[in-house]
Formats: C-alpha cells, structure tokens, sequence
C-alpha cells in the first residue's frame, strides 16, 4: 500500500483491505485469496470460494497447497513426531475440487502458475466470472 501512495496519485491508489475471510462483504474488481485457503478443511471449500466469487466483479485470484503425494508424504511423516510443531495442520485442496468450486460459482479459471520457495509451493489460479472470461 505504501508504494501504491508513493507512485501512484492519490485517486488511483487501490483500496487495500484485510479482513476475516467470512466476514468480508461488499463488492470488489478483484479479490485476492493468498495462502488462505489452507486454512479451511475440504468441506468448507464450496462455501468459502462461493463467498468470495461473490465478493468479485471482474476477477478473482486464488493460492492453495494443492494435495499432491509429496504434501501428503510430509503430513504423514511429521504425524510421527510428538509435538504441534512437527506436523502442519495446513489443509490440501485437490486442484479439480477447487476448479469445480469456482465453475460451480459462475467463474472460469483463465490462468493458473505455480509459486514456489525451498520448502513450499502452491498452486495460484486466476479465475473471472464465465460470461467474461470468454473475451478476457
């Protein structure tokens, strides 16, 4: 935010918000969902991306530890440790699961990349309301 103020002029400068994700209300271009949705089991998935699409007009970005065999072999293997700090309670979303959620709420993946560090990766898609990720 601080560098949006600094380049940018004062009538341009994106409305940056942070919020409880079932919390959030009101209407936004473009609502962004970073690493959040680990957060969630599995059976809250639908609801939380139908509560979001809502939230969006124009597009909606999405990052998630996408349920592959090394996630699982790493959740596994830290069960084995006493400890909270040994196993992650980080929730892994099947990516077809989290597309069927977004189609389900009238929006079309038209992107999707990987991030990565060392230790970490997710999968980010980019999603936009189907009627206009035709012409997108």
């Amino acid at each position: 935010e601080r560098r949006a103020k600094d380049v940018l002029k004062n009538d341009q400068v994106p409305d940056f918000k942070t919020s409880d994700l079932e919390a959030l209300d009101g209407e936004y271009d473009c609502v962004c969902c970073v690493d959040v949705l680990i957060h969630y089991p599995p059976e809250r998935l639908n609801q939380m991306v139908g509560h979001l699409a809502g939230l969006s007009k124009d597009r909606l970005i999405l990052s998630f530890a996408p349920k592959t065999w090394y996630y699982t072999l790493l959740k596994r293997i830290g069960e084995l440790f006493p400890g909270k700090s040994k196993t992650t309670r980080a929730y892994l979303h099947e990516e077809e699961v989290v597309e069927a959620a977004l189609k389900r709420a009238g929006f079309e993946v038209t992107r999707r990349e990987m991030t990565a560090t060392s230790f970490y990766f997710s999968r980010l898609l980019e999603a936009r309301p189907a009627a206009s990720a035709v012409s997108a």
